[in-house]
């Protein structure tokens, strides 16, 4: 099996042609989260998708200057291997090139959100769907500034800060779009998720939200949170709806 650097693959063992998703863990652009990363990627597999885990480029201590535009030109090109076919033909998968997504928790939200919104290139393929787990959206007005630090560096202009908050990127292209988070998260607050899905509302994009009352920062699953991680179980239903999943669940 070939593929990219960075790419871990959890492919779901449901047959026939399937949708793929790029799982991309958060970690404010510093490091990669382990409840966001093989966890969420074997949750997707297990519900029959092919799930793509990419450990994107990340600041370190050589880093100088900021990390902009690395992990989204890299996450271009890992959705364009998938959206080309090439990903099938070097992994052996049989993957429904017109059902490929992206899900992000945290930064990796934001990052996905920034494919989801063609930051890189407008004009450019987008992906099918996106699932946005408290997601980091804004760089204006951060809760806290390690994500905006880990991508743009110290003391970024605001017209960049501007620029990379995602609320100001929607657009009618900006695909169907799943997005929760808590309500008592101290790291990303529940507003970046709000202000996004009202800038979706607002350019007539699909959009499902819930903020649950209570869990911490970077729940992944949210196995241990009986309440919130029903957000499972709505997302699988949500992917049904968007019609990325169109067989029997596997219960029925």
């Amino acid at each position: 099996m070939s593929t990219p650097d960075g790419i871990t693959v959890r492919p779901t063992s449901v047959g026939g042609s399937r949708p793929a998703v790029i799982v991309l863990p958060g970690g404010g652009y510093e490091e990669h989260g382990r409840a966001s990363s093989e966890p969420m990627a074997d949750w997707y597999a297990g519900i029959g998708l092919h799930a793509f885990l990419f450990r994107y480029p990340l600041r370190t201590p050589e880093t100088v200057g900021p990390l902009h535009p690395a992990p989204i030109d890299a996450t271009r090109a890992v959705f364009t291997w998938l959206r080309s076919g090439r990903a099938g033909a070097d992994t052996g998968l049989d993957i429904d090139t017109e059902r490929i997504g992206v899900v992000g928790s945290s930064a990796g939200g934001h990052l996905a959100a920034s494919l989801a919104n063609g930051i890189d290139d407008p004009a450019a393929d987008r992906p099918a769907f996106c699932v946005l787990n408290y997601p980091v959206i804004s760089m204006e007005h951060p809760t806290r500034p390690r994500p905006m630090l880990g991508l743009l560096g110290d003391d970024p202009p605001w017209r960049t800060r501007r620029e990379l908050s995602m609320e100001t990127r929607v657009d009618e292209r900006t695909p169907p779009t799943f997005v929760w988070t808590t309500a008592d998260d101290r790291i990303v607050r529940a507003s970046n998720a709000l202000s996004y899905a009202d800038a979706l509302v607002r350019s007539e994009v699909d959009v499902e939200v819930h903020v649950f009352p209570h869990g911490r920062h970077g729940l992944g699953t949210a196995v241990r949170e009986p309440h919130t991680s029903q957000w499972t179980r709505l997302c699988e239903d949500w992917l049904r709806y968007q019609r990325v999943l169109t067989d029997t669940p596997p219960n029925c």
